[in-house]
């Protein structure tokens, strides 16, 4: 589904999100929706990141640059797992003995670092 929401209907979607907190949020970068002909434009993912935004605000009373941050890292993370699931795929495809060195030089090098 690629629909996209309105401010009106992102507010209601999210039952913690009022248009001052969407307002502080937008300055903070959390969401950057898309401009188009009909106004700003929200995406899933951006329902999702203010939802988030919103849970991590209420529990742990985050600022806005804060939880800019916060959900910066969480990107990261995300980001970083997703490039290990390559890396991870592309050893899996290869002949075993290849495998089986790049094990023991992953082995080595992560125990020889502590």
């Amino acid at each position: 589904m690629s629909r996209t929401l309105t401010e009106a209907e992102l507010i209601e979607a999210i039952a913690r999100l009022t248009s001052d907190r969407l307002t502080e949020y937008l300055a903070a970068e959390i969401v950057i929706p898309e401009q188009s002909n009909q106004g700003l434009r929200y995406q899933r993912i951006d329902v999702a990141r203010l939802e988030l935004a919103c849970e991590l605000h209420d529990q742990y009373d985050m600022e806005a640059d804060a939880l800019s941050m916060m959900i910066s890292l969480i990107d990261q993370m995300h980001g970083l797992r997703a490039e290990l699931r390559e890396v991870l795929n592309a050893v899996e495809k290869q002949p075993e003995p290849v495998r089986q060195q790049l094990i023991e030089v992953i082995g080595t090098a992560r125990f020889s670092r502590r």
